[in-house]
Order: C-alpha cells, then sequence, then structure tokens
C-alpha cells in the first residue's frame, strides 16, 4: 500500500511539472505575435532614428561649410597684413582649414573681407540651400532704354536710334541724321579723295551739297562700263578712311564707327528683299522709318551686292536698296556713318 502511494505521489509530481513546463512556454501563435509587434515597431523606429542621422549629418555639414569659411576669412585677412592688397580670387589665398573636404560653386569675397558661399558640397554630400555669409554683389547698373527712331545728340551732332536696346545694356547704335558734307569729306578724306567736281568721277562732290564719293580702294572709279578702280571691300575702301578720319575727329567716344549694312536695314528697320527684281534688290515696307532714306540723296552700305565684285548695296533717293558703283543722275551715294556709343554720352 504504500509503494502504492509513492507511485501514485510520484506521477503526479510528473504531471504537475510537466504542466508547468507548458505554462512557462509560448505558443506558435504568440511567437508570430511577438514578431509581428517587433517588426511594426521597426517600421515607426527606423525612420525617425534614420532622421536623426541624417540631420546630424546635415547639421555637421553645415558646421563644416561655416568653418571653411571663416578659414578663408582668417586667410584674406592675413593677405592683406602680408601683402597690403586686396585678393581679388580665392587661389591668391592659404586657406588653413582641416575638416572635411568643402567645395563651393560660388566663392565671392565682397569688398569689406567677408565671404559668400552657396551651392556647397562636403564630402562630396549636397549642403542643399545653405549659405554662408552674406552675397555683397552690387546689383547690375540699369540704363536708359532707346527704340528704334528716337532722336538723340552727341557732340552737337544728331542721330537716330537704329537698334533696340534696353536697361541692360549701355550701348547703343545709332544713324547720322545727314550725310557727311562736301567739305568734311574733303578734310577728312584729304590725300585719298578726288576733289575734282567732273560729273564722271568719284569726288567728294554732291549737287545738294552732302559729301558724294564713289566706293572706290585706289585711283579713281570711273563709270567706264567696267567699273574701273570699283571694289566692294569696304575694309579696304576709300570711304572707311573718311569714317575713320570723321570718328576720330567728331565721334571720338564711340566704340566704333562704320556705314549701314544690309542686316540694319533688314533686322532693323523693315527692309526686305525683293524677289522680284531682276537685280539685287530690298524694298522699304510700312514699318520701315521715313528718316532711313532721303529724297536729295542716295548712301553707301558696307554691304557687297549679291554675286558682284565691284557693285555695293546702296539705300537710294527713292527707298530702295540696290547696288551701285557709279554715279547717278545727280545724286552721288553719299557717305552717312553709324556709330555704336554709350548712352552716357547722348542727350535726347
Amino acid at each position: 500500500m504504500f509503494e502504492k502511494n509513492i507511485f501514485v505521489n510520484t506521477k503526479r509530481r510528473r504531471n504537475n511539472m510537466n504542466i508547468n513546463k507548458r505554462k512557462n512556454a509560448f505558443t506558435l501563435i504568440e511567437l508570430i505575435a511577438v514578431l509581428v509587434i517587433m517588426a511594426i515597431i521597426a517600421l515607426i523606429a527606423t525612420p525617425l532614428v534614420m532622421n536623426i542621422i541624417r540631420k546630424a549629418r546635415i547639421s555637421a555639414d553645415k558646421r563644416s561649410v561655416d568653418a571653411y569659411g571663416r578659414s578663408i576669412e582668417l586667410a584674406i585677412a592675413g593677405y592683406l597684413l602680408d601683402t597690403g592688397k586686396f585678393p581679388t580670387e580665392v587661389s591668391q589665398l592659404t586657406i588653413e582649414y582641416s575638416g572635411s573636404q568643402v567645395v563651393c560653386s560660388t566663392t565671392q569675397i565682397n569688398t569689406d573681407s567677408s565671404v559668400y558661399l552657396a551651392d556647397c558640397t562636403v564630402a562630396g554630400r549636397s549642403v542643399d540651400n545653405y549659405t554662408y555669409g552674406e552675397d555683397k554683389t552690387p546689383p547690375a547698373p540699369t540704363y536708359a532704354a532707346y527704340q528704334v527712331g528716337d532722336q538723340v545728340t552727341y557732340n552737337s551732332i544728331n542721330y537716330y536710334v537704329i537698334k533696340d536696346s534696353d536697361t541692360t545694356e549701355d550701348s547703343v547704335t545709332l544713324l547720322k541724321a545727314e550725310p557727311l558734307t562736301v567739305a568734311e569729306v574733303n578734310e577728312y578724306g584729304a590725300g585719298h579723295v578726288n576733289r575734282y567736281t567732273s560729273s564722271s568721277v568719284g569726288t567728294a562732290y554732291d549737287s545738294n551739297g552732302y559729301g558724294g564719293m564713289q566706293y572706290y580702294s585706289s585711283g579713281e572709279c570711273l563709270h567706264d562700263g567696267y567699273h574701273n578702280g570699283c571694289r566692294s571691300d569696304y575694309e579696304t575702301s576709300e570711304i572707311k578712311y573718311v569714317v575713320d578720319a570723321w570718328k576720330n575727329a567728331e565721334a571720338p567716344a564711340a566704340s566704333e564707327a562704320r556705314l549701314i549694312t544690309i542686316d540694319d536695314l533688314t533686322t532693323n528697320l523693315g527692309y526686305e528683299y525683293n524677289e522680284q527684281a531682276t537685280s539685287t534688290e530690298y524694298r522699304n515696307t510700312e514699318s520701315t522709318p521715313s528718316w532711313v532714306h532721303n529724297s536729295n540723296y542716295s548712301y553707301w552700305t558696307m554691304t557687297p551686292a549679291q554675286d558682284s565684285a565691284h557693285d555695293v548695296l546702296s539705300v537710294t533717293h527713292s527707298a530702295t536698296v540696290m547696288g551701285h558703283a557709279y554715279k547717278t543722275a545727280d545724286n552721288y551715294d553719299v557717305v552717312r556713318p553709324v556709330i555704336t556709343i554709350s548712352k552716357s554720352n547722348l542727350s535726347s
């Protein structure tokens, strides 16, 4: 009986132990639930941790840019002490900086010895929209705006504006209101221009008192059927000599002086090519200003006529543009200069 009780008690203890073991273990469902909870926590926590790391990196990169900027400013101060001069480029400086590599697309030395840095990378990483210092570049100057046809005066000579300009440009292109006079062509072409008054020789003469002359490079330009002496090369022509001499005397502030071109006439002054003409010809349109031509004279351009070795396009007294090489009727092709000049020299 005693032995039987011992057996029963032992069996009960074993059963109790097994029950306790089962109570202390996790079921499969419980394990899955724990893993799901851990995954959710990871999904929530990882972006937060990564964002903290990213912000810390950006903050560190910004400090690197600041340190680099201060190093440049110290180098500027040292350069001034050593040379007594103000540096104009960072390459002139010896910069003592030992942090992460900083490269900036904009590295500007201001006139007060401060530095402006923008579009920087630190160890190859972009520091978006972060700048060091202040951009103290003076604002771009603005200039008066002129339109085609505006009348202006320079050195007591009247001109018309032939090229649009705007407030960002300092220069303007002008056409002299009246051609050079006979006296001016004779004066500025001394030694280069024939002074005869013969109707068959290219001279500084015109029946209206303007300075008429032929477009020739050497000798006399006669109209004898072969245009002897006539050339279409402005750079070697006697007219260029006259225009250059006139500029030096009457328009010294101009950056250039020349004759008008067909590009001026078609781009800015409304002329268009006449496809029906039997020879090279451009005609005026409704948009062509009346002052571009004058019934009292024809005047030279510096553009050769198409496929001609001696004819040069001329704005005629009848408003067309066509090839000339010699005197026509009582109107010589005269000299009407174009200049390009700074607006500060003009008065309207």
